[in-house]
């Protein structure tokens, strides 16, 4: 049963971050996070990791190495203040807020890691 909830959390979790990326203009202008995007070595609270590259000075994709393969992940445009980066291909979602990165699986509608942040605090400039 929890895991039944935790599902249904994630769904509601990943159809309003779609619903805010794919109607920017409906629900206002996108916005640029107030933050810098967390980049490198990214240490988990579940003891997993993974590594984020930005793909160019202006942040609007990153090359995300998870388990020992490459994904190139698109910027989608948000009315939250989070980065959210998206490969549609294989289902990889990369949610950044203030506090952690969430590396999620949108097809399976399972998060992969959470509570993740760069093991040496990297951080690239955003535009």
């Amino acid at each position: 049963m929890p895991h039944r909830l935790t599902a249904m959390l994630l769904a509601v979790s990943l159809s309003a971050l779609g619903a805010a990326s794919a109607g920017a203009t409906d629900a206002g202008p996108a916005c640029t996070p107030p933050y810098l995007m967390k980049a490198g070595e990214m240490q988990c609270g579940s003891h997993l990791s993974f590594d984020v590259k930005a793909d160019d000075k202006a942040d609007s994709a990153i090359e995300l190495t998870w388990k020992g393969r490459h994904y190139h992940l698109a910027r989608e445009a948000t009315t939250t203040g989070a980065y959210h980066f998206d490969d549609p291909k294989t289902g990889l979602t990369l949610i950044q807020i203030p506090a952690k990165s969430m590396l999620l699986d949108h097809k399976h509608m399972i998060r992969l890691a959470d509570d993740c942040n760069p093991v040496d605090g990297s951080q690239v400039a955003s535009k």
